[in-house]
């Protein structure tokens, strides 16, 4: 299977449409053609359902896409890296992890230019599960997650601050003047939440054992992945935003942070593979983090 050709697939699947596709690749029609008849039959499996006005991806199309879109990314970042090692012996640095541990994030990225021992910080903002998942398939260097998830299948440094769920809600609400909320005042209440707070397996998600059996039950009216549309939501009015105490930017004239009770709290952990050898950038890089947590 090559390579080439997991791209022009990808195109194809974007497109819909075999002639749009060939026009961008620049490549013919039926050469495009015979290239996916070819991988369909090298895995023994229909990719696409023919129709009138375009293609269709199948099952088995759509789970090659996926693997597709990890193999193209895996790869051009072999390209980059060794393309920066040309110019400059180190090379950039990849790191994934949870939100409310973006200064830090910002923080290793000033570190690691000011020091010289990367050419860029890559960023990547997910929750603690995902950025695990990235750093098994080898798209990031270092991932920044919670202590709720399971870490012992790689090496960490701790961090020394924890974060701590907080509601973020208008001053006009009420409930803005109580000095914490229970999960009893909030189990009715219209609620703001990250996506991946709803997503994420209850073993793994301490908010939603903090709710124990009212969490099935919660009155949620808006999810987004971004903390700036959560935020314009709560100025709205539209509902009690449930988020971190270190996002930023929490604070408005408008809003209130009032803190749960019992406090929820998590401490963020640093963590990269065991197994797998460090790249000279993120081998510096990490030299470095070491001595600034020490």
């Amino acid at each position: 299977m090559e390579l080439r050709v997991l791209r022009y697939f990808l195109v194809v699947a974007q497109e819909g449409n075999i002639t749009n596709a060939a026009a961008l690749l620049h490549i013919g029609q039926p050469t495009l053609s015979r290239q996916l008849k070819d991988l369909e039959q090298e895995l023994g499996q229909p990719l696409f359902v023919r129709q009138s006005h375009g293609i269709k991806l199948t099952e088995a199309g759509e789970q090659l896409r996926t693997h597709a879109k990890e193999m193209v990314t895996i790869s051009d970042k072999i390209e980059r890296d060794f393309a920066l090692m040309a110019k400059r012996p180190l090379g950039d640095i990849y790191i994934g992890g949870i939100e409310s541990y973006l200064q830090e994030g910002a923080r290793f990225a000033h570190i690691a230019q000011e020091r010289g021992v990367s050419t860029a910080v890559h960023y990547t903002s997910c929750s603690s599960v995902e950025a695990l998942t990235l750093l098994d398939r080898g798209l990031i260097d270092f991932a920044i997650v919670s202590q709720a998830v399971r870490v012992d299948r790689y090496e960490t440094i701790r961090f020394a601050k924890k974060c701590k769920w907080v509601a973020l809600l208008r001053i006009d609400n009420p409930l803005a003047a109580k000095e914490c909320l229970t999960a009893a005042d909030l189990a009715k209440e219209p609620l703001l939440m990250y996506d991946r707070a709803l997503k994420a397996p209850y073993e793994l998600n301490n908010l939603a054992q903090w709710f124990g059996d009212k969490f099935s039950e919660l009155n949620v009216i808006a999810t987004s992945n971004l903390t700036t549309a959560l935020v314009a939501f709560a100025r709205e009015g539209l509902g009690v935003m449930l988020c971190w105490d270190r996002i930023e930017p929490i604070s408005n004239r408008s809003l209130a942070v009032v803190p749960l009770s019992p406090e929820l709290s998590a401490q963020g952990v640093l963590a990269w593979r065991k197994d797998r050898p460090l790249s000279k950038a993120a081998s510096s890089f990490l030299t470095l983090i070491k001595e600034w947590m020490a």
